[in-house]
């Protein structure tokens, strides 16, 4: 895992040299993550964190770009105590990821842009408590995520875009407490709506 992340790292420091021709556009990425995890018993995308990080794209044809992005990500899920209601107990889940999404786009228009694509992570840390603290003996979370996510981008202005997003697991990412299984409900999964703005800072650079 650790060769893994660190080839992610020197991918990331090497964004800027990506875009050295004609066709490679790079930018920015800063957001939020709303979460849950199935198999909880919560729902709702009730917590929150931290989305950064880069991309490079690059034009296909006159409707259609590829891009790469490589991001860190804050996942889990969140339930806060109710006294009010003699609701007692909490949950909280923190878990963080660098994550690496391959999109296709389909420019809808000028304005709209529609994508979709493969997400692959690699877990950093993770974090588990109730309401009488950290949980001492909770189940491993697997290392490595395969996910998919769909997302629409909205271009505001010149090199400025507002992304929302949506993407899951596509393999569990830890067993189910019982260890069993039920067809594709195989364990738990991770489901983010994400809202992110994107700078693209090459809008203007040209060929040598």
């Amino acid at each position: 895992m650790k060769r893994l992340f660190l080839f992610f790292v020197l991918i990331a420091a090497h964004l800027p040299l990506l875009t050295c021709g004609q066709s490679f556009k790079a930018g920015l990425i800063a957001g939020l993550s709303t979460t849950q995890i199935s198999g909880d018993n919560l729902s709702g995308f009730n917590k929150v964190g931290l989305l950064a990080g880069g991309f490079v794209s690059t034009q296909l044809s006159e409707k259609f770009d590829a891009a790469m992005e490589i991001t860190f990500i804050q996942k889990g899920s969140r339930k806060n105590a109710d006294p009010d209601k003699n609701d007692y107990t909490s949950y909280l889940l923190r878990l963080s990821y660098i994550e690496v999404p391959i999109l296709f786009q389909w420019n809808y228009s000028r304005r709209f842009c529609f994508e979709i694509g493969p997400t692959m992570g690699v877990l950093l840390s993770e974090y588990e408590e109730d309401e009488t603290g950290e949980l001492p003996a909770r189940r491993p979370f697997n290392s490595f995520e395969f996910g998919g996510t769909v997302g629409l981008n909205i271009n505001l202005v010149s090199g400025l875009i507002f992304n929302t997003r949506l993407s899951s697991s596509l393999i569990p990412v830890r067993e189910h407490q019982s260890g069993q299984s039920y067809r594709l409900n195989a364990g738990q999964y991770n489901s983010v709506l994400a809202f992110t703005i994107r700078y693209k800072f090459n809008q203007n650079q040209q060929a040598n």
